[in-house]
């Protein structure tokens, strides 16, 4: 069972009945600020893309993105809130239902894949399919984007904690890997104050 019970379609489902607490509003300042410090190539995917924000982000700063995420609902957010866009910013969008871990599986590879908080829902046994996957859907000289929580939370149905160490361990260059930057950041949210957490651009050599 994974950390979010045998169904977390169904847990992720319910959340996104009211805004979901990492639902801010805009894209994670930590996310965008790497974006800038080491600019990928077009096109974007936007794993585990929830409603949205961080996609149309980018998409503001002139990138093509595809946002994924298992969660229909979230997506027909996303959609709705590409409607509300300007017409040149629209159409560099797009938004589908489908598995963030196997982005492989889509059409065509990526020059970035970025992710706010969908590599931390794992547990580690889980992540290393997804490491894999990641290698084969990006470009070469492709850029892999993170943040993620740095601290475990006492409780239930919580994302897990990320160390700078395990990055370097799993991300290496015998597999491929050479990590660009690596550094703590803030993770914003919406119910308290931000949460202590890794930033990380990754290129696939």
């Amino acid at each position: 069972m994974g950390r979010f019970g045998e169904e977390p379609l169904d847990f992720f489902t319910n959340v996104y009945t009211t805004v979901p607490p990492w639902d801010v509003a805009s894209p994670q300042p930590a996310l965008i600020d790497l974006i800038k410090a080491f600019p990928p190539q077009n096109p974007l995917l936007d794993v585990g893309c929830g409603s949205g924000d961080l996609a149309i982000g980018l998409a503001q700063l002139g990138y093509s993105v595809v946002g994924v995420d298992f969660v229909p609902s979230a997506i027909e957010q996303a959609r709705e809130k590409v409607a509300a866009l300007p017409a040149e910013v629209a159409q560099r969008l797009s938004f589908e239902v489908g598995d963030g871990l196997k982005p492989s599986l889509l059409p065509s590879k990526f020059g970035a894949i970025v992710d706010t908080g969908f590599y931390h829902l794992f547990n580690e046994a889980d992540s290393e399919p997804f490491i894999a996957d990641l290698a084969q859907a990006l470009q070469p000289q492709g850029r892999y984007y993170l943040l993620a929580f740095g601290v475990e939370f006492a409780s239930v149905n919580v994302p897990r904690a990320i160390s700078e160490d395990e990055i370097r361990s799993r991300f290496t260059a015998e597999r491929g890997w050479r990590i660009l930057a690596l550094h703590p950041a803030e993770f914003l949210n919406r119910v308290g104050p931000p949460v202590a957490s890794v930033a990380a651009c990754i290129e696939r050599m």
